[in-house]
Formats: structure tokens, sequence, C-alpha cells
């Protein structure tokens, strides 16, 4: 073993104590012997020498031991060093690797943001490829039976839009399969298998939407909701009624008319529930009645994990927690799937009238709805339809007598026969000061219900003039501050008129919300879309909304930041990430999901 080389300044002070002993000692035998003057001076000197020489030769063995040590230390680094190159590129991939692993195990922060920008949210990352949904499609038949699911190519396409709609759909907008289940825990199973693998998902009911809600955007998997048709349980003695999404509007209301009852919210013909509550829709007797948000007690609805929820049991009135019921009502699909619903019903009215009164102009047909409403007047319902409605309505001739094609007035009165009267003679004295032309009644309740009718027909009367195949339709609503109503109205007909497309207004008005209803061929699309939009920028200028029933869908996501601000968009967008982390549900309806690409989004 080596010896440890003593420091050098630790070995000059060793030395120097050496020689000073040495020198003690040496006096020391000076005093026991006595030297006289001839004594040999070489040998005093040779004992200094060899003094020196010692400590010379014990110097010399200190360096050589430190240098020996030094070149013993140099070899052994040499040796590990070879080793270390190689340990620590592999320690430091170990590390990176054990930390990405524990990365993928420890749950992610969540953005400490109350809202979610568009320009910091990640695009979906959906899961299409052939071998998942071929694999999803196992599953689902084990869900549902394989009767129940179709990939057949009319039903895809006509489970995708239709030739009533406004947004053009494309061939790459169509689900993968059909999938029709039976009750709200095979919709729970669906989901669970569409959840596993990333599949998204689109809601289909009674398929009247207008604004591209079905539109399967990303592909995917639909469900028809078509077998959950069942009125499950009406409670008369508490005014509701519990229905499946699938029953129509105009089918419950026969049942309900059994028991003197009805369900006021009146949209196309068609319409379902699940589809009306989803588009928070309304119709002609939301003047009186209100929307459809104001007749849902409460949902059961399956979330994008399969999760089923009900929002709140029956009672008329609670306070205990978040609203949920009405999160969900007008949500498109995108939050959640309803699959049962709560309704509210009233007694149906004894007597009703329904009285027709034209004008000069729309202008003044609008300033006496103005008129009436500022009254106060409780009329059951009033309909603007314009000169072009009204002849589309003659043209088809579902009615059995012909009316006068100039801007009318459709009122339905309903009460005591003496509120009634009073309520006709009232509104009757407003359209004189509004420069009425005439004011006639329904000469009985079939030709009352006929007329009402025709104009909830109004948007097929309007297709039944198109020129040839070629044409298309494109119907929208807008909804304004009713003292604003005069003023659109107005404008949006003058434009329309300009326009020379053929294009009819028709609303209830009694609300401040009216449509246009538009034909026009390919060519014609641009005049068409300038028309729409001018229509939309001017109710929201005007404080009022892009929509007052149709929902936003597709076609009008792009106008909400001008109507609610970019902060409450982002705001619904954070509460979609919250509800449906995968964006599964309905993707890309209400709000973007991505960015748009360069030129898709009108200027404003």
């Amino acid at each position: 073993m080596s010896r440890t080389p003593i420091p050098r300044q630790l070995l000059w002070q060793q030395l120097r104590q050496t020689t000073r002993s040495g020198a003690v000692r040496c006096r020391a035998q000076v005093q026991g012997v006595r030297h006289y003057a001839a004594d040999n001076k070489e040998e005093r000197e040779s004992f200094k020498g060899q003094l020196y020489q010692s400590t010379h030769e014990r110097v010399q063995r200190e360096r050589a031991d430190e240098e020996r040590f030094a070149r013993q230390r140099d070899a052994e680094r040499a040796a590990s060093g070879s080793s270390l190159g190689l340990a620590i590129p592999v320690a430091l991939l170990a590390g990176a690797f054990g930390g990405w692993l524990m990365g993928k195990q420890t749950p992610k922060e969540p953005e400490p943001l109350s809202t979610a920008p568009l320009s910091v949210t990640k695009p979906p990352q959906h899961d299409t490829a052939p071998a998942t949904l071929q694999a999803a499609w196992a599953d689902l038949k084990d869900v549902v039976g394989e009767e129940n699911l179709s990939t057949n190519a009319d039903e895809l396409a006509s489970h995708a839009g239709s030739e009533w709609s406004s947004y053009a759909h494309k061939e790459s907008d169509q689900a993968f399969c059909i999938v029709r289940p039976s009750s709200t825990e095979e919709v729970s199973g669906i989901m669970k298998v569409c959840h596993k693998r990333k599949i998204p998902v689109t809601g289909y009911s009674g398929g009247t939407s207008l604004e591209g809600h079905y539109a399967a955007t990303r592909g995917g998997v639909c469900i028809d909701f078509s077998r959950m048709d069942q009125i499950v349980q009406l409670h008369k003695e508490d005014l509701d009624v519990v229905v499946q999404p699938a029953v129509g509007w105009e089918v419950l209301n026969e049942e309900l008319a059994e028991h003197g009852l009805f369900f006021p919210p009146d949209p196309g013909p068609g319409a379902q529930i699940g589809g009306m509550i989803s588009t928070g829709c309304s119709g002609t007797n939301a003047y009186r009645y209100g929307t459809m948000k104001d007749w849902v007690l409460s949902i059961t609805v399956v979330m994008a994990d399969g999760t089923i929820v009900k929002t709140k049991q029956r009672p008329r009135k609670s306070s205990a927690g978040y609203d949920l019921t009405r999160m969900f009502v007008g949500s498109e699909g995108t939050l959640g799937l309803v699959c049962e619903a709560t309704l509210k019903v009233t007694p149906k009215p004894q007597n009703t009238r329904v009285a027709v009164c034209t004008f000069p102009t729309i202008r003044s047909a609008a300033d006496c709805v103005f008129r009436v409403v500022g009254e106060g007047v409780p009329i059951a319902a009033v309909e603007i339809l314009d000169d072009v409605q009204m002849k589309c309505i003659n043209d088809v001739g579902r009615t059995s007598r012909s009316w006068k094609e100039a801007p009318t007035l459709f009122f339905k009165f309903s009460g005591t026969p003496t509120a009634v009267k009073e309520h006709i003679s009232i509104v009757k004295d407003h359209a004189k000061k509004a420069g009425s032309q005439t004011f006639e009644f329904a000469r009985n309740a079939e030709e009352g219900d006929e007329l009402w009718e025709a104009r909830k027909e109004a948007l097929w009367s309007v297709m039944a003039k198109r020129r040839d195949d070629s044409d298309h339709v494109w119907t929208t609503d807008v909804a304004v501050p009713i003292s604003r109503l005069p003023d659109i109205i107005d404008e949006t007909k003058s434009e329309i008129s300009k326009s020379g497309l053929t294009g009819a207004i028709v609303g209830h008005v009694g609300d401040g919300n009216f449509h246009a209803i538009i034909l026009y061929n390919d060519k014609e699309h641009d005049i068409a879309d300038d028309l729409v939009h001018n229509m939309v920028k001017r109710a929201i200028e005007m404080e009022g909304t892009a929509t007052g029933e149709h929902g936003v869908g597709l076609v009008k996501r792009d106008y909400l930041p001008h109507e609610v601000g970019q902060s409450a968009v982002d705001l619904m967008r954070k509460m979609k990430q919250a509800f449906d982390p995968l964006c599964l549900l309905n993707c890309d309806k209400v709000i973007r999901a991505q960015q748009p690409k360069p030129g898709e989004v009108q200027e404003w």
C-alpha cells in the first residue's frame, strides 16, 4: 500500500525541529567531553553533512511517493472514465423515461382560467379509423342488436341534412353508422363504447332543424332516437307529463286533448321533443305561453362518458343547486343527449277565435303588433305574413278560400266568450289606427284551424314555388326588441325585393321574432348569403339576436361573438370542455372547436 505524501510545509517544519534537536544533543555531548583546539575539524563537519544528507534523502523519498500516488490516481480515473462515459447517458435516458412515465400517470393540472379562448384550445383528437369503427360496430351490436344498426347509404344521407336546411351539407358530413336505442340504458351503453374509442357522436330526433344541427361533421356514430317514442306517464293532477325524446309535439297534443290538456310550444310540423329541447324552440304560441325552456321541468340526459344524470324531480319550482335543466335546453346536443323529459302541460282553451287583418305595407302591419303588445292585450298568438307568403298560401290551395295577397296579421284569441269579445274590440281599434284595410274572422272553428295550419306550413308553401330541382331554400330567423320590429322587417323586406330573389317574411311577431324564407339556385347563392348576413347583422346591431328559435348550429356560430361578446363564447367553450372533454357530442356546433380556415368566417 502506498504511503500518503507529507505536505511540503509540514516537512520543512519537521526538518527544522530535527536540526534543532540534533544541535541540542550535540551540545550536551560537548558539555560532557572536553575538546581542545587541536581536535579534528573534519569529524565535526562530516556529522553535519550526514544530517543534511539524511534529510535530503527523506525529502526525495516523500516526493517519489507523492508522484507514484498521483500516477496511480490518474490510472484509476482513466480506467473508470470509459465506463462513466456510457453510464451517464444511460442514466439520463432512464431518468427521462421515468419522468415521462410519471407524467403520464400523474393527472395534469387544469388550466387556472375561467374561460377557454379558441387560441389556446387544442383541436379534438377523435379516432374514426376503419379498424376502430369496425371494432365499435361489434360492441354496439351487443348493446342494441344488429337489427338496430344501419349503414344504408340513403339513410346515412337523410340523417346528415335536408333540402330545407340552410346548411349545404357535404358528402363527408355523414356518420359511419346509425344506431337506434330503445332506452336510456342503451344510450348510455352506446356512449360508453364511443367514449372508450374516442368516436364522435351526433344525435338525431325529428330532423326538422334548419341550421346544420345534425350534420356529422366529424363522422362517427349517429344516434337515432326514433325507437324512444313513448309517453311514459301523465300526471293529470300535477299538470305534467313524462315523455321520451322521439314523441312528436302534435302526437302529444292529440293524447293530451283527450284529457282536456295541451302542450303549448308548437314549432314546425314533425318536430319532436328531443330536438325541441335541444334547440330551445318556440312557435306561434310563444307570445302567450313562452318558449320551450318555460315548459321543461326536468331532463334525464346521458353524458359523453355514458353517465346518466337526472337534472331535477317534478316540483314546479326549486332553488336547489344549479339549474341543470336549463343548462341543457338550447345546448343543441353538445353537452348531453336528452333521453327523457318531464314537461308542464296546461288546460286547453275552450273558446278560440281567429281573425285576419290586412295592411297596405309590412311596416304598418308590424306597427300594429307594436301597439297591441304595448297595450298588454292578452292575445293567444299573433303572426305576420307578407304579400309573398299570402300568395304562396293561395297557390298551394290548402285552405277552403282564397285570401287577400297583402301584408297580413293572424290573431288568435282564447278565453271566456266575454274576454275574447273584449280583446277583439281592442285589437280591431289598434289595427284601424295602424292603417288596416280589412279585419275579418274565420267563419268557423274548422276554417280557423285550416288557416292556422296554413301558417304552420309556410315553409312548404314557399318551397312549392321552386322553379326546378336546382332551387334551394334558405330559412332563417332573428329577433329584436319589440320597438325595433317595424324597422327591421321593413328594411329586410325592402332588401329582399331589390335582390330579385323570391323571399317571404313570416313570424311570431308578438315577441319580436320573424323569419325569412328565400329561394335561390347555385348561381344566386352569394346573393342569398348577403341577404341573410345583413338581416342577422341588422338584428344584432338593434340589440337583438341572430336566432330567436332556430338555434345556432353550424350556420350562425360565428355571429355569437358579435351578439354576446367573445368572453361569453369562451365561457361556453369552457362549459363544453367540462361536460364533454373529448368533444364527442355534436362537435363543431354552437361554438368552434378549432380555428377556422382562412376565408371561412364572413366579414362583419
